[in-house]
């Protein structure tokens, strides 16, 4: 307990100075430009609140106690005023064109500077990512109430073209596209080695998995089989067997293995040694006997078979084949309300029922298409086995590539939004799910970094830092007024017509859009803090409810 309340407060911390270096950096680059094109600075601070401050050749060095980034005073910068001063009154002489450009840009070039730095960290020791790259995606299943199911999708057809184009990625990276699609989402599919093209329009889902289904965004109602690709580890079971880095695990003595989850359940479930392992290599179908070992230092746990969408949903996305839960009649889609007489809310309360049971009958109440059904099941006693096999995907993104993705995510989630609202005021018959609620505040953007830092990887947490390094120098490029687009835009205007906007339509350009952006923060804020709050769910009633004891 006391290692997770520190624990808790060092990834608070951690968080704290990530998102300060972001903003230090930015406004160092604006620093940097400053003093290189002679314009006036008044001050350079690293953190708010100054505790001290120096002057040095007329600038004011600072030092603040929160440390949250920092910032510059360049007045020069700035066109909204008639006269430019200095902090002192003095007058200072209007600033060209291209001193303010080369300045306004250097923020940002400075975040993107810093984040291909890191990024080079993310190529160099790689990144987990949910499923290998695929080229062709076979669905597993499809819900028949989905726009897909309609439109004529169906499990055991092969996509092999999104919009249009084919593809070469994981599943996830094709389920945004589909969520990024403005207007119907085209998929072409093969089906009994014949070619066709199935259309229908996004619409939200409420099942999509982890926080997607709460965001009301157009998430696939169909999911895809994923091939387990073995990687042997050194002189383990399954290198002796002759298991080859990039086999596909398709069968453990003859029942079908479709994720990590049932490979682990059908090595801990079988007590025969060996196992026979069906694999594809280069498009041929093999059977290699594979001798597991206990996992060293492994205890005996009980399991029903079962995976959660998420650690706060107590929907079953997967129910292992020939599993208690499987004999029972528990279904992927099913959600489980009680167990015991007991409500759950989160997985973490069901692995304790079922640990706490042991291997006795437990009654469990789920709710599936609206209707409350009750079933009997008997957890199975397991120690885990393993077979030597590396089954994290590692994903070596360059820094260029890292940095297209993010601006191809961006334009694609802006072209969303602005369709979407253009939508519902008559604009335009294209649609999108894709609306400013999904976007993120420091809040929402905090959250998931502190969550990256408890829980994930490093490299998935420094690969978020850079996410977040090159999405504040795209955001800050806009050509809005306020942001450093917007000082771009001005010099760029002034250039052309040799002359600055009148000071005054400057002043209430920037006015007005300070007070959208604020509007829009506090927006984006509310829906952050919705997401931090429990999904509320209805507790069946009428059932009885009694303590367990320990």
């Amino acid at each position: 307990m006391i290692w997770e309340y520190f624990s808790s407060i060092g990834s608070i911390l951690i968080v704290v100075l990530v998102v300060g270096f972001c903003i230090f950096s930015h406004e160092l680059g604006h620093f940097l430009a400053g003093k290189w094109r002679k314009l006036h600075i008044d001050a350079f601070s690293i953190g708010f609140r100054k505790i001290w401050g120096k002057k040095v050749n007329g600038i004011e060095y600072r030092i603040g106690w929160l440390p949250l980034g920092g910032y510059v005073e360049l007045p020069q910068v700035d066109a909204t005023g008639e006269e430019i001063k200095a902090a002192d009154g003095t007058i200072l002489p209007r600033a060209k064109p291209l001193d303010r450009i080369i300045t306004a840009a250097a923020g940002p070039l400075a975040n993107i500077f810093c984040g291909m730095v890191l990024a080079c960290f993310v190529w160099y020791f790689g990144i987990p990512q949910d499923t290998p790259d695929m080229k062709r995606m076979t669905v597993a299943k499809v819900e028949r109430s989905s726009p897909e199911y309609k439109a004529g999708l169906r499990p055991g057809d092969v996509i092999v073209k999104l919009n249009g184009s084919g593809f070469n990625c994981t599943w996830m990276r094709l389920a945004e596209n589909i969520m990024y699609t403005v207007g119907p989402v085209r998929l072409g599919i093969e089906r009994r080695g014949e070619y066709r093209e199935i259309e229908y329009v996004p619409v939200d889902n409420p099942h999509a998995p982890g926080r997607l289904g709460r965001e009301k965004i157009g998430y696939p109602f169909f999911s895809v089989h994923i091939p387990v690709e073995l990687k042997p580890v050194k002189n383990g079971p399954a290198d002796k067997a002759g298991i080859r880095k990039g086999d596909i695990l398709l069968a453990i003595d003859g029942k079908s293995v479709g994720s990590a989850l049932e490979l682990r359940q059908l090595l801990a479930s079988s007590e025969k040694s060996p196992v026979m392992f069906r694999i594809r290599r280069d498009g041929k179908v093999m059977n290699l006997p594979v001798a597991p070992e206990f996992e060293p230092g492994a205890e005996t746990v009980y399991k029903i078979g079962i995976a959660f969408r998420d650690e706060s949903s107590m929907a079953v996305d997967l129910v292992i084949p020939s599993s208690p839960a499987a004999k029972a009649g528990i279904k992927a889609g099913d959600v489980i309300r009680i167990v015991e007489g007991n409500p759950v809310r989160v997985p973490k309360m069901m692995i304790d029922f079922v640990n706490r049971y042991g291997a006795n009958p437990m009654s469990v109440t789920v709710e599936r298409n609206g209707r409350q059904l009750n079933f009997v099941l008997n957890p199975q006693k397991l120690r885990a086995r393993v077979v030597g096999v590396d089954l994290l995907i590692l994903a070596h993104p360059t820094p260029v590539e890292q940095f297209n993705n993010i601006f191809r995510q961006t334009f694609m989630a802006l072209r969303g939004m602005f369709v979407s609202g253009a939508h519902k005021i008559g604009l335009t018959e294209k649609t999108s799910t894709l609306k400013p609620r999904h976007m993120s505040g420091p809040i929402g953007i905090g959250m998931v970094l502190y969550g990256m830092f408890r829980r994930a990887p490093v490299m998935m947490a420094v690969h978020f830092v850079v996410v977040f390094m090159f999405a504040l120098a795209i955001f800050n490029l806009l050509p809005l007024p306020v942001l450093d687009g917007g000082h771009i835009t001005f010099a760029l205007i002034e250039i052309v017509f040799r002359r600055p906007l009148p000071a005054v339509v400057v002043k209430y350009l920037s006015m007005m859009f300070v007070g959208l952006l604020v509007l829009l923060m506090l927006y984006v804020t509310y829906f952050d803090v919705l997401r931090l709050l429990p999904e509320r769910k209805a507790v069946p009633k009428n059932v009885p409810v009694k303590t367990v004891q320990p």
